[in-house]
């Protein structure tokens, strides 16, 4: 089953993990996430070495080791459509996507939370 969460602000400053009904979702309770809170909290753009700039460019990390397997996905980039403050970024991360499926993840997200894309200074544009 595909599942995508959100990381970042909703209506105001303030980063933390959504489910698609835009509820609060504990770090606790999905166990099986590869990435901790502060690695989500720009930690994985920094180790990108990707500059702190909002330019619409999405950075994606793959988690997994079993190619027949689902892999969990994390696609990241800054942004400061609600928190205006530097270091500020926001991901998706999606579950349930094949090792080779990294764009149908990133569209599924993308569907997932409309408001967030739509809200976006600059369109988004995932990198190879």
């Amino acid at each position: 089953m595909n599942k995508a969460y959100y990381f970042g602000c909703i209506l105001s400053p303030g980063h933390f993990l959504w489910d698609k009904e835009l509820r609060k979702v504990r770090y606790t309770d999905l166990l099986s996430i590869p990435w901790k809170e502060n690695e989500m909290d720009t930690a994985l753009l920094k180790g990108l070495s990707v500059k702190d700039v909002c330019d619409g460019k999405v950075f994606s990390v793959a988690h997994g080791s079993i190619l027949d397997a689902p892999f969990w996905f994390a696609f990241v980039w800054w942004d400061r459509s609600v928190d205006h403050r530097g270091n500020s970024n926001s991901g998706f991360y999606v579950y349930g996507f094949m090792h080779n499926e990294k764009k149908k993840a990133f569209n599924f997200a993308r569907k997932q939370f409309p408001s967030v894309v739509d809200r976006q200074l600059i369109p988004l544009e995932l990198q190879p």
